[in-house]
């Protein structure tokens, strides 16, 4: 299982007299190499955007490879965005693109406010690594949860269908490292609610320096985890050597 068990203790105890699991929790490889992205990876420089800016400051924005954007949402995440006044890079993918959002983008396809970037698609691990990353906007997919755990990556969750809305839910009230966004009567997160989660996250509240230090201390235990003599590295072995028996 892509898990490890410090994250999820009584959860796996909770199944193990039926079921033998082998929580390995692999953390992700950073690469520069796009032969395995389900999309072209975006041309633009984002990476070399991401070393201008300061450390913890940026909002990373992606909501996987499934997930599309109605055009209510989008006209309230630009709004939330520039009230925020955060710099951002924000996942848009070319199918997700609608005229309202591509009138915001200037030619380099920029916010025209000068606050922002917007690519297609990038590394997401390299870009959750990058010190100038201080939250992650996304929709909670398992994938896109384990990322931003082992980058150490505090999480404002947006979750769409499927285990979303359970891994946001564990986000914010289990394991303490972000925030689950409320949705209003038409399944929208409005400006305002973004902002309000971006400034609980990123912000020098009591709350924000909590969620932070759990997302330092989760990235550490994960790090540990698949160290040597770790969970996931004794679960390994101990699985390869069952089966050469």
């Amino acid at each position: 299982m892509n898990t490890f068990h410090e994250w999820e203790t009584d959860d796996l105890a909770s199944v193990s007299a039926d079921i033998e699991t082998i929580p390995i929790g692999l953390l992700p490889k950073q690469t520069n190499s796009s032969s395995s992205y389900l999309f072209k990876e975006d041309e633009k420089k984002y990476m070399e955007w991401l070393d201008t800016k300061e450390e913890g400051s940026v909002v990373y924005i992606s909501f996987g490879s499934l997930s599309v954007m109605k055009k209510e949402q989008m006209e309230e995440m630009v709004k939330g965005l520039k009230e925020s006044k955060r710099p951002y890079l924000w996942v848009v993918r070319k199918d997700n693109r609608e005229k309202e959002l591509l009138e915001i983008e200037g030619e380099e396809g920029d916010d025209q406010d000068g606050n922002g970037m917007m690519v297609e698609w990038c590394s997401q691990v390299r870009v959750l690594a990058h010190k100038a990353v201080g939250c992650f906007v996304t929709h909670c997919g398992w994938n896109s949860t384990l990322e931003s755990l082992v980058c150490g990556v505090p999480v404002v969750g947006m979750p769409q269908w499927s285990d979303q809305g359970m891994n946001a839910k564990l986000v914010e009230s289990l394991w303490g490292c972000g925030v689950r966004s409320e949705f209003d009567g038409d399944c929208v997160v409005k400006g305002e609610e973004l902002v309000r989660c971006l400034e609980l996250v990123m912000g020098d509240g009591e709350k924000g320096v909590k969620i932070r230090t759990k997302a330092k201390m989760w990235k550490d235990k994960a790090s540990e985890a698949v160290s040597k003599c770790g969970s996931s590295d004794l679960n390994l072995k101990k699985f390869l050597l069952k089966f050469s028996e």
